[in-house]
């Protein structure tokens, strides 16, 4: 999985890595969590879902993706090196 995001596109994994969740108020989409609220273009979130890190429910709900989740994990992960050094 190669994923190429923008720096708009990274931010928004953020906040739901963090726990935000996506509300939809009237036309506009926030991420919310507690008292706090950040401003979401659905064009962002629709492209998320284009590159499949989110997945988008049929109740709703935005989530990231069991693949996405996985990417993270691997990316985070020391890079493990098939190198030996003598």
């Amino acid at each position: 999985m190669k994923l190429k995001l923008t720096p708009t596109q990274n931010l928004c994994i953020g906040f739901l890595e963090s726990g935000f969740k996506v509300v939809q108020v009237d036309e506009h989409f926030y991420f919310m969590k507690g008292d706090r609220k950040q401003k979401v273009l659905f064009k962002t979130l629709d492209a998320l879902v284009n590159r499949g890190a989110l997945e988008h429910s049929n109740d709703g709900d935005y989530s990231l993706s069991e693949e996405f989740i996985e990417y993270r994990r691997q990316m985070r992960s020391p890079i493990k090196s098939s190198h030996t050094h003598h």
